[in-house]
């Protein structure tokens, strides 16, 4: 595993608590929904609450896409699989 990398992460647009990311990582769909995953966006990227992140994973970056909503409490964030 590799771990949350900022300059994996990219702003589509938006405001704090309505923001759309793309965030692409070789690390498994499993991982990145671990929470404390996304913990240092909070800082890197103002991820706040009902932010929105399509998260492309797996060794191709590309393996499984997944639409996550973020919850941030304090600066832990936790994310959702969005059904």
């Amino acid at each position: 595993m590799e771990g949350y990398q900022s300059e994996d992460m990219r702003l589509m647009g938006g405001v704090p608590g309505q923001q759309l990311f793309v965030y692409r990582s070789v690390d498994d769909a499993v991982a990145v929904t671990a929470e404390g995953y996304f913990d240092q966006a909070a800082e890197d990227y103002n991820l706040d609450t009902g932010d929105i992140i399509i998260a492309c994973s797996g060794p191709t970056r590309a393996d499984a896409v997944t639409l996550l909503v973020a919850t941030n409490t304090a600066g832990s964030v936790t994310v959702t699989a969005a059904a």
